[in-house]
């Protein structure tokens, strides 16, 4: 078994690298458990769509509006469509992604801390075994993600406000004074300041977000409740805050590059050929649902690998591991130490 000694001093860039090299080794696993959980859903939210619909057409061509009850049921399916797929989204967030996260987790633990290998099989039967816990711990998860978000939208309001204000202030001094330099400076250092602020706010809602993510290992692993599995999330988050925040945010920046990308490309090439072109855009909507849905377990296999290297840090996982390792190298050699010797001790 390879020792886990060197991630004691991993940091976020290691995370990533890390679970990177997870995904890969364990492709095939994870794309059927993806391809069995994730990707039907996915099909399922693409119909509830606006934009792979008529009614959106309705709204991008004016001209097609022959009076106000084609307006009124537009705007009725359209809404009722917006509302269909976040009940949808909330219903697999709550069951069926817990049973997908968790097979996926189980299956990278065993390998790397467990030295076993678990077919997708195996761990689904097991997640399903809990599902009911993994559930109740996904819905105090989503409450803590809900106050993070709002807190952080708070606080960016605020510091938006606040900030404005501080800036004109500060650059209207600047310009009446007799040093055109000192105000160039304070927009500078007030530009600074801002990224500064907004970059930290960042760091500290990824930082939340991931500390309390560990809770479905502590369930799925650690055979947690639901309510302890958010209290281990306190002592496994503990002294983490750069390692965590930075891994969240650069995991889940990683795994929307690519449907970003191709965002951008459909965005630029509308926006060449002048007018909306509604065909590429739904082109582009399917592509990027279907590449989000091939890379989400990217995200899973990057917060397992913080899981594991937290547990390493903070209560010697891989020490753990060794006298394992060694006990079960004592109890090979007693064995057959008997077997060769059965009347030795008579």
């Amino acid at each position: 078994m390879e020792s886990l000694r060197p991630l004691n001093r991993a940091g976020f860039t290691d995370v990533l690298d890390y679970g990177v090299s997870l995904f890969k080794k364990h492709f095939r696993k994870i794309f059927f458990i993806s391809l069995v959980f994730n990707l039907p859903v996915t099909i399922l939210l693409s119909i509830f769509n606006p934009v792979l619909t008529n009614q959106y057409m309705t709204f991008m061509n004016p001209d097609e509006i022959t009076g106000s009850g084609d307006i009124l049921s537009s705007v009725l399916a359209l809404y009722a469509m917006i509302i269909g797929g976040l009940l949808l989204s909330g219903i697999y967030n709550l069951t069926l992604k817990n049973v997908m996260d968790g097979s996926i987790i189980k299956i990278l633990y065993a390998d790397v801390v467990l030295n076993q290998e678990k077919t997708p099989g195996q761990v689904i039967r097991e997640c399903f075994k809990q599902f009911g816990t993994m559930m109740l711990g996904r819905f105090l998860y989503g409450l803590i993600q809900s106050l993070v978000f709002f807190v952080a939208y708070i606080l960016l309001v605020i510091g938006i406000f606040a900030g404005s204000f501080a800036f004109m202030g500060t650059a209207a001094a600047g310009f009446t004074s007799s040093s055109p330099w000192l105000a160039a400076g304070i927009i500078i250092l007030g530009i600074l300041a801002a990224m500064t602020a907004l970059f930290f706010l960042v760091v500290v809602t990824g930082y939340f977000n991931g500390r309390y993510w560990m809770f479905l290992p502590a369930i799925c692993i650690e055979q947690h409740k639901a309510g302890s599995g958010i209290g281990r999330c306190n002592k496994l988050g503990g002294n983490g805050f750069y390692l965590i925040g930075l891994s969240y945010i650069a995991g889940a920046l990683l795994i929307w590059i690519f449907p970003g990308i191709i965002n951008i490309v459909i965005l630029f090439a509308s926006g060449v050929s002048g007018n909306m072109n509604v065909e590429l855009y739904r082109i582009g909507t399917v592509v990027t649902q279907i590449f989000s849905a091939v890379l989400q377990p990217l995200f899973v296999c990057i917060l397992t690998a913080l899981y594991i290297i937290l547990r390493v840090r903070r209560e010697g996982l891989d020490l753990e591991i060794d006298l394992w390792t060694i006990k079960e190298e004592e109890k090979r050699k007693t064995q057959r130490w008997t077997m060769e010797a059965p009347n030795a001790a008579e």
